[in-house]
């Protein structure tokens, strides 16, 4: 049986296990969120029924959130804003603080939902009761908010904070921004058509320099959350598992923890051995092959001569940067392989072979379809979106070939091979813009199918 304690610190490889907390045992089936050392919050059952149990580090960081939490409960109840009933809650049980909430039934986060179900009425209603009432959820990503029997729940309280004076405007507007910035940037405007359901529900106008105001906070919060996203794939938290050392630094998605944890360069030296080769190249070699039951894609990045180690041993790999780069375009929202992992041996700390792991897609690429499938109306408003989510987020791909766009089975276009990848919000990157368009129509010769790619494409 784990202790709470040891769950705080590592999680196990494989679920259901057993815990006993405060006196009672409940079979763990599964990690909803976790931030090592800090909290753990677990999916729980037992002969009384399910129930989601919350863990604190009795010291540091880790207690303050649990007397937070527990003042927001209150504050949250005596108001009126919806949040999960507390069946227990202990404080310093050898070293570790809990609370067991109810487990609402049939909970929906916002993020599951699609655009046509999505509450979002309900959503600027509930951020004008927390900011009639004097708090907000400075948090508000949409995994902290659940939909259960048409209610809307609030949840992490101990990122809720409470006030004992009116919030100004400009606090109010700066929440609101930061809740807007977790919506994709080409649903903006649906957000704002919306708005005035958060300034009705407050007895207020939505005045137009107000609006602007909020605006200019919607494009700050946004590069502040991708810019925290970015770095959690270099920290261990409830999607990622990371270590670095003087031999190794790597991070991979949960799922594959049980088959890197203890060996990990090991296991992808066997897998590049036992793999179906894709690609066989002095600087990288490709393969194809199973991990944890999920066919994914390896990409080894070779040191080719003493000359070249030199000249790469410093700088972040490859397998690094790709790791970077497809996490930030799975973020944006720009379909490309979900990353997995990547691995990176050093010697003396001095970076050597690599590996980047991402899922394996099944399809061919745009230079194996015939002009009659890239001339589909589908495919060509496709490679329109692609160059326009680009465009929009200052991408930057830098080999934009045919091969390195993936058109699986369903039609769906990917784009691969990111090693080049760079986004960039400074002055150039219409130019850079530019070199992606010419480059990728270099891949077909004048005709029709060149001409209606540049059309789509704008270029």
């Amino acid at each position: 049986m784990l202790t709470a304690q040891h769950l705080l610190k590592q999680l196990p490889a494989a679920f259901p296990v057993e815990l006993e907390l405060g006196g009672t045992k409940y079979q763990i089936l599964s990690v909803l969120r976790f931030l090592a050392g800090r909290r753990i919050v677990l999916h729980a059952s037992n002969d009384s029924g399910e129930f989601v149990l919350k863990l604190f580090a009795a010291q540091g960081k880790g207690q303050q959130e649990y007397q937070r939490e527990l003042v927001a409960h209150q504050h949250c109840t005596r108001v009126d804003i919806a949040v999960a009933p507390i069946f227990n809650n202990a404080e310093d049980q050898q070293g570790v603080s809990f609370i067991v909430y109810a487990f609402l039934p049939q909970a929906v986060t916002l993020n599951a939902l699609s655009e046509d179900a999505f509450p979002l009425a309900a959503l600027f209603e509930l951020f004008a009761r927390c900011h009639q009432h004097q708090c907000y959820q400075q948090d508000p990503h949409l995994d902290n908010f659940v939909l259960s029997n048409n209610t809307l729940y609030l949840l992490d309280l101990a990122s809720v904070v409470c006030l004992d004076k009116p919030l100004k405007l400009a606090t109010c507007l700066d929440n609101l921004a930061r809740l807007m910035a977790q919506f994709p940037l080409e649903q903006q405007e649906w957000l704002v058509t919306a708005l005035p359901a958060y300034f009705a529900a407050r007895n207020m106008a939505l005045d137009p320099i107000v609006e602007q105001q909020l605006l200019g906070k919607i494009s700050k919060a946004r590069d502040y959350r991708q810019t925290h996203y970015l770095k959690k794939q270099f920290r261990s938290c409830t999607m990622t598992r990371y270590q670095k050392s003087l031999r190794l630094e790597s991070a991979w998605r949960g799922n594959l923890a049980a088959a890197l944890l203890d060996r990990p360069v090991e296991v992808l030296h066997q897998a590049m051995q036992d793999g179906i080769a894709l690609k066989n190249g002095n600087s990288a070699t490709v393969v194809k092959n199973e991990l944890a039951g999920q066919a994914v894609v390896i990409k080894r990045y070779n040191m080719k001569t003493p000359w070249h180690f030199l000249r790469r041993c410093l700088r972040r790999s490859r397998a690094s940067v790709s790791w970077y780069n497809a996490n930030l375009l799975e973020f944006l929202g720009i379909a490309t392989p979900p990353p997995l992992g990547f691995i990176e041996q050093r010697f003396f700390g001095l970076r050597h072979k690599a590996y980047f792991i991402c899922a394996h897609i099944a399809g061919r690429s745009l230079a194996e379809l015939a002009d009659s499938e890239i001339q589909q109306p589908e495919m060509l408003q496709q490679i329109s979106e692609i160059f326009e989510q680009l465009r929009l987020h200052h991408i930057y791909h830098g080999d934009l070939k045919a091969t390195n766009w993936l058109v699986d089975h369903q039609q769906k276009i990917w784009l691969i091979d990111l090693d080049a990848l760079q986004q960039n919000k400074k002055t150039g990157f219409a130019c850079q813009h530019q070199q992606d368009q010419q480059r990728f129509l270099r891949n077909w010769p004048e005709g029709e199918t060149r001409r209606l790619l540049a059309k789509a494409i704008k270029a």
